[in-house]
Order: C-alpha cells, then structure tokens, then sequence
C-alpha cells in the first residue's frame, strides 16, 4: 500500500529525474564537449555486473544499492533520450 509520504517522495524523485534530463538535453543541444559526454551517458547501458557465478536470489544489500542506482540511471538516460529526440523533430 502506498502511503502519502511514498507518493510525495515518488513525486520529488520524479520531478528531479525531468530536471536533471532537460539539463542534459540543453547542455547536448548547447554543443562541445558537455555534448559528447551527453551522448556518451545516454547510450551506455548500466548493467551491473556481478562476478559470482550465482549471486542467489535476494542480493546483499550493497549490490541492492548499486542495482538502483543503475535502474535511476537507465531511466534518466531514457527520458534524456527522449528528449533529445523531442528537439530533433
């Protein structure tokens, strides 16, 4: 069950996500070389790899931490890449 104050954090988290990729799409758009590591960030992939071979089914806490931190990522790069495909129309 989602309580208000999950709802009010979800909400302050999402509304930072879409400053930070319409940042990253007027620095892209700006030119140079803020522009090519915009398109270096939202083209990688940000997969966390671990080195165990079976890393079981509940994962330790740091890698739980590092997991989402990647997810936060791939979803900032994928609203930056929207926005960017936005402009170029």
């Amino acid at each position: 069950m989602t309580t208000i104050q999950d709802a009010e954090v979800e909400g302050r988290l999402l509304a930072q996500r879409q400053v930070l990729a319409e940042l990253l799409a007027a620095c892209d758009q700006a030119g140079g070389p803020l522009s090519d590591w915009v398109r270096v960030f939202v083209s990688e992939d940000f997969t966390v790899h671990d080195s165990a071979e079976d890393p079981g089914v509940v994962p330790d806490f740091a890698f739980a931490v590092e997991s989402i931190i990647a997810g936060e990522k791939r979803m900032l790069a994928a609203e930056t890449r929207r926005m960017l495909d936005a402009a170029a129309r």
